[in-house]
């Protein structure tokens, strides 16, 4: 980051002003081709868009990418594909090193985009932090931290009478840190270049609110008869101390005792992060093998060399004596025998590192056998060595 700690970089950029780091990751590669992005641009399952050129104005095509789209040779159009790191390898490897600055809570995931010469998406700002990482090739960015009016008439929306600020070249290896608001505008230069773009997580207030009720509500059926219908055997006739057009307290209180199990805690909220920030995004598939293993199996790779891995697409979090994966929770509070603790250990260490080193330090307990069996079974975890799906 410039030679400033994690710490220095948040206290004076983060979400305040852009910053250019020279060689951030020196001489930075990339690990994935032109012809392997457009190979996944083409996939249903894969979140892609192709930007073009077309009489002075940018045309966007959703993907999945065309064939004869993918033979537009070297003209100036961008491929842009989101989520890489659960796609190909390498992507939760470059995420990592981010977690020294930015918890994993607030990374969402790993953009590439290719450009040909002269290529970009336009002027814009984005509502989340992106740290923009140059791979081959070489990318002219502008930024202002203006306010400038959106043409919402344009196929992709971009800023009108742009200004830039300030104006940098960016070689591979490079990278742009840009907070939430700032316009910035990235053109390839010299010939094709690729940009890896790492955004932060920034869920709007009316988006958690509307997930946070769902999740309420699904709390709550499995609680209630939400078949039951609203009854009252004891009504009372209107009095004049209680007229009919009034809300009566006896009304009040039934209708209070249906909707009291919408009470929550911090128990409740923590439980909803959990599950929020891990969720899978809806084009999100999970290969699960042909055969599973069964427990004993499972019991029994465990304790020989291999790597118990989560698959690429899989995304876990901890919080406290939780474990969350994928949005689902896996609960250690309730229990604190000593092979609940080891467990616990294990599991944290495996979300943490994405990873872990077989054979176990000692035999598996049977509930840890049975969430790996059950993980493995659901397409989060494989077990280096089993047969693939």
């Amino acid at each position: 980051m410039g030679g400033l700690t994690p710490q220095a970089f948040l206290d004076a950029h983060w979400q305040k002003k852009a910053l250019l780091v020279r060689q951030a990751i020196p001489g930075f590669t990339g690990f994935v081709s032109r012809d392997d992005l457009i190979a996944l641009a083409r996939r249903q399952d894969v979140v892609s868009r192709l930007v073009t050129t077309k009489k002075a104005r940018l045309r966007v095509q959703p993907g999945p990418m065309s064939t004869s789209a993918a033979k537009l040779g070297e003209g100036p159009w961008s491929i842009l594909v989101q989520g890489i790191e659960g796609l190909v390898p390498g992507g939760w490897e470059l995420l990592r090193q981010f977690e020294a600055i930015v918890p994993r809570a607030r990374l969402d995931d790993l953009m590439i985009s290719y450009a040909t010469v002269g290529a970009g998406v336009g002027p814009h700002t984005d509502l989340y932090d992106v740290f923009l990482l140059q791979g081959p090739g070489r990318r002219r960015w502008q930024i202002s931290t203006q306010t400038f009016s959106v043409d919402d008439d344009a196929e992709v929306p971009s800023l009108q009478g742009f200004v830039a600020e300030d104006d940098f070249i960016l070689e591979p290896g490079d990278m742009l840190y840009l907070p939430p608001g700032v316009a910035h505008h990235g053109v390839a230069v010299d010939g094709p270049c690729f940009t890896y773009s790492i955004g932060a997580v920034a869920p709007s207030v009316e988006g958690l609110l509307q997930n946070f009720l769902g999740f309420l509500s699904q709390k709550v059926e499995a609680q209630v008869d939400l078949a039951a219908m609203y009854s009252d055997p004891d009504l009372q006739a209107p009095t004049t101390t209680v007229p009919a057009h009034v809300i009566s307290d006896g009304m009040s209180r039934r209708v209070q005792s249906i909707l009291d199990p919408l009470r929550f805690g911090p128990a409740d909220v923590d439980e909803f992060l959990g599950r929020l920030m891990t969720g899978p995004k809806p084009t999100v598939v999970f290969q699960v093998p042909r055969r599973p293993p069964g427990q004993s199996d499972v019991r029994d790779l465990l304790q020989k060399p291999g790597t118990l891995q989560l698959t690429l697409p899989t995304r876990g979090l901890r919080r406290g004596r939780q474990l969350f994966l994928n949005g689902d929770l896996i609960d250690f509070a309730d229990d604190n025998k000593a092979d609940s603790h080891a467990d616990l250990a294990l599991c944290s260490q495996l979300i943490e590192q994405r990873a872990l080193s077989l054979p176990l330090p000692s035999p598996p307990s049977d509930a840890l056998t049975a969430v790996v069996t059950d993980a493995i079974e659901r397409g989060f975890l494989v077990i280096v060595g089993l047969p693939k799906p």
